[in-house]
């Protein structure tokens, strides 16, 4: 891995902060447990893939440490690229409530690094990022989300 400090800066924000249970309220606790990254261009153009995903993966660990800790029932752990914000997100719900809280089509991803290559090469390292293509203006597109998700603990 690349020695990246703004990776190593995140996991300490991230690492040890409390995790919200709400059985009753889905959106709440995925507000309550989210968190948002994104680089500066300088920084962004020193980011590896590998690095991205060793960071989705410490934060899932520190996650489940926690989970553990605290003696929470089940959660899913997930993360995506949103395009909209230029932001990697992560977040936990409690397994209990069955889905995720997005109200759009979803593409499960097997590894993290399938998000990170996603978010690194098309999106913080891609200077065409933001240029409208053919493909963006397909009127029979469905909206699909590509997201990683893991049950914890």
């Amino acid at each position: 891995m690349t020695d990246v400090s703004i990776v190593k800066r995140w996991l300490a924000m991230a690492e040890d902060d409390a995790i919200v249970v709400d059985l009753d309220d889905i959106h709440h606790e995925a507000l309550a447990n989210m968190w948002s990254f994104s680089p500066d261009d300088d920084a962004a153009s020193d980011l590896r893939p590998e690095d991205l995903a060793r960071f989705v993966g410490q934060v899932l660990e520190a996650r489940r440490r926690r989970l553990v800790a605290d003696g929470h029932a089940a959660m899913l752990f997930y993360c995506w690229h949103d395009a909209q914000t230029r932001q990697l997100r992560f977040s936990l719900v409690s397994a209990a409530h069955g889905r995720l809280p997005f109200r759009i089509a979803l593409q499960h991803e097997a590894t993290p690094m399938a998000i990170a290559e996603r978010i690194i090469h098309g999106d913080w390292c891609n200077p065409q990022w933001g240029q409208a293509s053919d493909n963006d203006m397909a009127d029979d597109a469905v909206p699909c989300l590509s997201v990683f998700v893991a049950p914890l603990p």
